[in-house]
């Protein structure tokens, strides 16, 4: 019997349907074999799962919004009781809001971020790098993978001195001479500021407050009370001046709102001096003078715009005469009634000045060693300090901003603070693992933390990294892990307090899904808040 089937075409049977199948089983098998191949080796996804980084990457959080000044904030929802007292920022610990229960807020998860794990196999690990690793004391279980800043690298002797770091090489760590202060990259210090006030964020409802509320700058001729703007409507000479007693500089984490008790938390927040003020001037007519003062470590640091100059210079309180240090740089100031924004860095023993954004000239830097830089701190001999109580504090900055020469408005007046890096005491954690041969000292509970104290500095090896939590009030850190898991012991290091090289997982560089929000109790979170989207600093 003959075909029926036309000439010129052909029965597409089962053959061609087996051979259909096969490529796209093999397609599917080349994709999956090449996506594990770039998991493996190029980049990865990790969810971030505490807020030991926070605010630079965020765990799992609730998203507040204050009653009074409308700023939105992330707070720690792990530690969140059935019922807490509610803090604005901009306002300081001391004026709670309100009552809240967490658990009738939905938590939003935590940052999704990509690590270049193949980084490191072409270039050197960097001091400020974000980094995942895997976690010395619990390398292979639920908290398997931590992420943490990079502050030491390896044959380096790491102090931390009141909140920063310094570093010597490993063959030098008994000569307090040879630290030098390790200044952070303009891009990351730029990420890291945390905010303390911000005139764009003032109460609307201030009598409804469970105290007086004022704010934190204040002087004669200044209108500072009613409006976001500040407003000095005569030329003469004017100063602003910052009431420590209504908003503190202190190390204070709004995140850990919850998570950690805020009386057990005021009682350790810690005087900070390393600071950004900012605002945006208006004149309202040529030959405006600014000049503002810090008072901090038994110095003062100025910085002054005047005559298209800016000046930084530093000297001893109670000194006269000439000034130990000084730095100046041409600026190019507009005409009045024309907006300029200034900023005043002391930071990492570095003064800065900024207008729009670019720096003036060069930063007056002050190289102290460790025990003056404690000593002018603390305002005490070292060997008194070295003898010290860890909850000891830093004698209190004092800022003063003085105007002349032409009536100003200023806007979006706002104070920043540095991360600082807390000298706290070991713990009974610290010890829970076999206690490496020679190291049962170091681990005693009580003890200043790993890198705090000339009797405890971290000395690196050869491939070791000392990492760090930008949240220190609340990051398990090289500061306080104590001895590695045994495993670690016998497969790799028994270093107690450090990364090995061989922990290293990548550097983070990007958070692609931030903090996705559930759209149901209990549920996952999907949908990210596309504002955050950012490269890690």
């Amino acid at each position: 019997m003959e075909s029926s089937v036309p000439p010129g075409q052909h029965v597409h049977g089962d053959t061609e349907h087996e051979t259909s199948t096969i490529a796209t089983l093999q397609s599917l098998i080349v994709a999956f074999v090449l996506a594990m191949t770039f998991r493996s080796f190029i980049t990865e996804g990790f969810v971030i799962p505490t807020g030991s980084m926070a605010p630079t990457l965020m765990g799992e959080h609730l998203l507040l919004k204050s009653s009074q000044t409308g700023y939105t904030y992330q707070v720690d929802a792990k530690g969140a009781k059935l019922a807490a007292m509610v803090v604005d920022p901009m306002l300081g610990p001391d004026y709670p809001l309100s009552t809240i229960s967490p658990r009738t807020l939905r938590p939003r998860m935590g940052d999704r971020i990509l690590v270049l794990k193949c980084l490191y196999s072409f270039a050197r690990p960097s001091r400020y790098d974000v980094v995942v690793f895997k976690n010395p004391t619990n390398p292979d279980g639920d908290s398997e993978n931590y992420i943490k800043r990079l502050i030491g690298l390896p044959n380096e002797a790491v102090w931390l001195v009141d909140g920063d770091i310094f570093v010597a090489p490993a063959e030098a760590c008994d000569d307090e001479t040879a630290f030098e202060i390790q200044r952070k990259p303009d891009s990351v210090q730029r990420a890291v500021w945390q905010p303390v006030y911000d005139t764009d964020f003032i109460p609307v409802h201030p009598e409804r407050m469970s105290k007086a509320y004022a704010p934190p700058w204040s002087g004669p001729r200044w209108d500072t009370l009613d409006e976001r703007v500040y407003r000095c409507d005569t030329a003469d000479p004017s100063t602003l001046i910052w009431d420590e007693q209504r908003l503190r500089l202190s190390d204070w984490t709004p995140y850990n709102m919850f998570s950690m008790a805020r009386s057990m938390q005021a009682r350790r927040d810690t005087n900070i001096s390393d600071l950004r003020i900012a605002a945006t001037i208006v004149a309202d007519q040529d030959g405006l003078e600014t000049v503002f003062q810090l008072d901090a470590r038994g110095y003062r640091f100025e910085f002054s715009i005047r005559d298209g100059m800016a000046v930084m210079r530093m000297r001893s309180q109670g000194e006269r005469g000439p000034w130990s240090a000084e730095q100046s740089a041409e600026v190019s100031m507009p005409e009045a009634g024309r907006a300029y924004r200034v900023e005043f860095w002391h930071v990492d023993q570095s003064m800065s000045i900024f207008v729009n954004g670019r720096r003036a000239g060069e930063p007056l830097n002050y190289d102290w060693a460790p025990r003056t830089r404690l000593e002018q701190a603390f305002d005490m001999p070292f060997d008194a300090w070295s003898q010290r109580s860890p909850r000891l504090q830093p004698v209190e900055p004092r800022l003063r901003w003085s105007f002349s020469g032409s009536p100003l408005s200023l806007h979006r007046v706002r104070v920043d603070r540095d991360l600082y890096y807390r000298a706290d005491t070991l713990t009974a954690q610290a010890t829970k693992n076999a206690t490496p041969p020679g190291y049962e000292a170091l681990v005693r509970s009580g003890t200043p933390a790993f890198g705090t104290h000339p009797d405890k500095l971290a000395v690196l090896g050869p491939d070791h990294f000392f990492m760090l939590g930008d949240n220190s009030p609340a990051s398990s850190d090289s500061r306080l892990w104590g001895n590695p898991h045994p495993y670690v012991v016998e497969m790799i290091d028994d270093s107690p307090f450090l990364v090995h090289r061989k922990l290293l997982l990548g550097r983070a560089w990007v958070v692609y899904f931030p903090a996705p929000y559930p759209i149901s109790d209990n549920g996952r979170g999907v949908i990210p808040n596309f504002g955050r989207l950012r490269f890690i600093r």
